[in-house]
């Protein structure tokens, strides 16, 4: 049966409405860290641990993705499990093997030059998110799940606990003298990624108890794995990105300034991403040759309505101060590198849109290495990027990251529709 706008639009919403409350929580943290003391250090101590933590947690990400294409049956449900078992392993054991002070110490300060004064805030934080990426994961595992068997209401409700959680954690910390704001968030960012991981099972038990012994596909494990590790490639190097980012910000002028402003810009920038970032699963599970004219006019309108609004608000200086300075709590000696960094990061949301569609597209083609071409040739923009762009402009170094992220992004979707394109030749498929 082909699909209407309507009833993708029904089907979307939930997730929608998942990462933006997902989205949410990372503004609540860096609005809490900027009303504790010492804000400026807390915000750039957070903004590096937490990109280390995601650099570790990227390739478990596409959980939510595999979960949503593969689980057909208990059989297969198994397969992908185990392979989730295996990176819960992996990734929670480099997360320890960073703990060790000696490691942590050298990674920050000899690869990323992290200064000496963001030291200690930084490894605290990072050492309480010890749980983070494996109860991930299994969250993302089951919540793709959900969104498979026509359970995608019960997703955002995951999101919901957790951002409660959150908010009572950092209530509690704000309330507590002599805080450290980067240890808040990352306790903060632990307990709510614990409480998500196990309503995600508990409300995914209905389905997986009505799912087939097998069924028609039937990979096998190592297919399995095939078809994942591209994957877990493209999540692990998209969040790479983040770290490396870091590298550029400090190579640049006013580091720990710029270090400061760039988590809370993210922050902001992830309210629109995720947003864009939703439509991939449900093109996954819609996907029909006779569907994919509508939900790539749907992904159309989400990318443009998007960037407008992003576009807008950017214009009208009060709504973006209004955010930055009420909401966020950005000291105000930061407030001055918003607009040039905003301005640079302006089409970014209607990149990520049309990403999303490209990436859930070859998913269902069964055509990840390409997604991981694409990938690789985010990395290599961004690393020449940051590597060539302090030799040629004496800026801050948040400039440096913006630009280098807006380019990487442009140049994965080019390549992407390139390959989309193909396929639409040779197979037809739009």
């Amino acid at each position: 049966m082909s699909i209407t706008k309507k009833r993708l639009f029904i089907s979307w919403l939930p997730l929608a409405i998942m990462w933006i409350v997902m989205a949410i929580e990372q503004p609540m943290i860096t609005s809490a860290i900027s009303r504790l003391s010492d804000a400026t250090n807390q915000l750039a101590a957070f903004g590096y641990s937490f990109a280390l933590a995601l650099f570790i947690e990227g390739p478990v990400v596409q959980m939510l993705s595999a979960g949503t294409a593969v689980t057909t049956s208990v059989s297969s449900y198994k397969k992908i499990l185990k392979i989730m078992h295996y990176l819960a392993f992996i990734t929670t054991f480099l997360h320890i093997l960073f703990c060790i002070p000696a490691v942590f110490n050298f990674t920050a300060i000899q690869i990323f030059n992290l200064p000496q004064q963001l030291l200690s805030s930084a490894y605290w934080c990072f050492f309480v998110m010890i749980p983070w990426s494996a109860t991930i994961g299994y969250r993302r595992l089951w919540q793709g799940i959900m969104i498979k068997h026509h359970r995608s209401k019960y997703v955002p409700i995951v999101m919901y606990i957790r951002i409660i959680l959150a908010f009572i954690v950092l209530f509690i910390g704000l309330k507590i003298e002599n805080m450290s704001g980067a240890v808040l968030g990352g306790l903060t960012l632990s307990l709510g990624v614990i409480s998500g991981m196990i309503s995600a099972y508990i409300l995914a038990k209905p389905a997986l108890v009505k799912l087939p012994q097998s069924d028609v596909e039937n990979l096998s494990l190592k297919q399995m794995i095939n078809f994942y590790i591209p994957l877990a490639i493209t999540s692990w190097i998209t969040l790479g990105i983040r770290p490396l980012l870091n590298l550029g910000i400090t190579k640049g002028t006013f580091a720990v300034e710029s270090l400061a402003v760039w988590p809370v810009v993210l922050a902001y920038l992830f309210l629109y991403t995720s947003i864009s970032q939703s439509v991939q699963e449900i093109v996954i599970a819609e996907y029909k040759k006779e569907n994919l004219k509508v939900i790539k006019s749907f992904v159309n309108n989400v990318a443009i309505s998007l960037s407008l609004l992003f576009a807008l608000i950017y214009i009208i200086k009060p709504l973006w101060g209004l955010w930055f300075i009420n909401v966020s709590k950005l000291p105000t000696p930061l407030l001055a590198y918003l607009p040039i960094t905003l301005g640079v990061l302006i089409f970014l949301p209607f990149c990520s849109a049309n990403i999303s569609f490209y990436r859930a597209t070859l998913v269902a083609e069964r055509q990840t290495t390409s997604i991981t071409i694409g990938v690789f040739i985010n990395i290599a923009t961004l690393v020449i990027s940051i590597l060539l762009l302090p030799y040629i402009f004496d800026v801050a170094g948040v400039y440096i990251a913006a630009t280098a992220y807006s380019l990487s992004f442009l140049f994965e979707v080019i390549f992407l529709l390139s390959r989309v394109t193909y396929l639409k030749k040779v197979k037809r498929i739009l």
